[in-house]
């Protein structure tokens, strides 16, 4: 028997049912420019010890500096109100994206294995990740970041439990 290939009407697929993303915690959102005002504070030592060695004005050192600060901290803040994850019955969703919308799903029977991460500033605001693995990829397929540890730790339970399954 021959395999077919048939073409299909882009307006016959399938509608996908609406889609309750499940916030990510507030605290987040603070890690996330506590992050970036670490590092817009290491620039500024930067920028005051060149210019304490050069003759530039100090406007047109901390000018450019001062408006992307401003411009990092409005994105974050609008951002992170788009963010979210979704929990399915045969599948595992994220979105992200401000200027470039991102929408991630990895179906369960595709789930090769799923782990937690926490970095220092994560213990400090006591927030973890979840990344989920499927087969042949070298990096996480999906991360889910900005839950609480506990939270993650369920999650990643009720992942990995799901993904038992379809095997």
């Amino acid at each position: 028997m021959l395999l077919e290939n048939l073409n299909i009407n882009p307006d016959e697929l399938p509608q996908m049912e609406a889609v309750d993303f499940e916030s990510l915690e507030s605290d987040y959102l603070y890690m996330r420019l506590t992050a970036w005002g670490l590092f817009f504070l290491m620039a500024a030592g930067v920028l005051t010890v060149l210019l304490f060695t050069t003759d530039v004005a100090a406007w047109m050192y901390y000018t450019p500096w001062a408006a992307l600060f401003a411009l990092v901290f409005i994105f974050e803040i609008i951002g992170f109100k788009i963010k979210g994850y979704a929990i399915r019955q045969k599948d595992v969703s994220y979105k992200s994206g401000l200027i470039w919308f991102h929408m991630t799903s990895v179906p369960f029977n595709r789930i090769q294995h799923c782990e937690i991460s926490q970095g220092p500033l994560g213990r400090l605001f006591n927030l973890a990740s979840v990344k989920v693995y499927t087969a042949g990829g070298s990096g996480s397929d999906l991360s889910i970041s900005g839950l609480t540890k506990e939270r993650a730790q369920r999650l990643r339970d009720f992942i990995t439990k799901l993904s038992a399954e379809y095997e």
